[in-house]
């Protein structure tokens, strides 16, 4: 892997975060990730969306091995 592609993941991965920080800050505490005829039968943190945050990168990374 290159340099830029290293600085390509760098930076998707920096600004994902900065998205989801920003963002947790408008969330409630509890976010519903399942919802049923009920309404909300799973809850999350809001938290929880910090585990997103290097999929950008991965898939990137993903793409450029398989173009290799």
């Amino acid at each position: 892997m290159s340099k830029k592609q290293k600085g390509i993941m760098f930076i998707f991965t920096l600004v994902t975060l900065i998205g989801v920080l920003v963002t947790l800050n408008f969330l409630p505490d509890t976010i519903p990730l399942h919802f049923g005829a009920t309404g909300a039968n799973n809850v999350a943190s809001k938290y929880f969306l910090l585990v997103f945050v290097p999929v950008p990168a991965i898939l990137l990374w993903a793409v450029c091995r398989k173009i290799k």
